[in-house]
């Protein structure tokens, strides 16, 4: 269970990360249908960085929102369908999850993190050859991607592949991943 709660913390992380910072300040707390800052009505960006904000305060299903806002104003916004993803995720809502990190990887394909995180799901799914390619396309993409590793060991561990996946541990460890 730990794994798992540090594996969604290391997400969100990464989320955070990729969300970029507000460049005009939101002011409301709460989700109106016509939600306007000082400037105006929310764009995209404003409306993804505004489900960051809640995400990060423990209020998924409001960040899950604001993230439906970006992605209608923008179906383009990659930032706002891996957030959505990654709320998703922390819900227990893999379907979902996974749906979100599809577009994601449509998008924008060269991403390693949305591999590894479409990854993720299927992992949940207990869709293990799936997960196994998408991880390969996140190493693929950055050999060097440790947390990837990893996670490619404790699939191939659930496909009883013990020593395939003793060669990814060694490999993300070589890499400075410490679990």
């Amino acid at each position: 269970m730990w794994i798992k709660r540090g594996m969604v913390l290391i997400l969100v992380i990464i989320a955070i990360f990729f969300a970029g910072c507000t460049e005009k300040p939101i002011e409301n707390e709460t989700l109106g249908a016509e939600e306007v800052s000082s400037e105006g009505p929310l764009n995209s960006t404003e409306w993804n960085n505004k489900g960051v904000d809640l995400f990060v305060s423990g209020r998924a299903e409001e960040a899950l929102v604001a993230y439906d806002k970006a992605t209608e104003i923008d179906p383009q916004n990659v930032y706002a369908w891996y957030n959505k993803g990654i709320a998703y995720s922390y819900l227990g809502r893999y379907e979902e999850a996974l749906q979100a990190y599809n577009k994601t990887t449509e998008i924008d394909p060269q991403d390693a993190n949305a591999w590894l995180t479409k990854a993720d799901a299927l992992n949940n799914l207990e869709r293990y050859e799936e997960a196994i390619e998408a991880l390969d396309k996140a190493l693929e993409l950055d050999p060097q991607f440790a947390y990837a590793w990893y996670n490619k060991g404790v699939v191939l561990e659930k496909l009883g592949k013990s020593d395939e996946a003793q060669v990814c541990y060694d490999k993300a460890k070589e890499l400075g991943y410490s679990a």
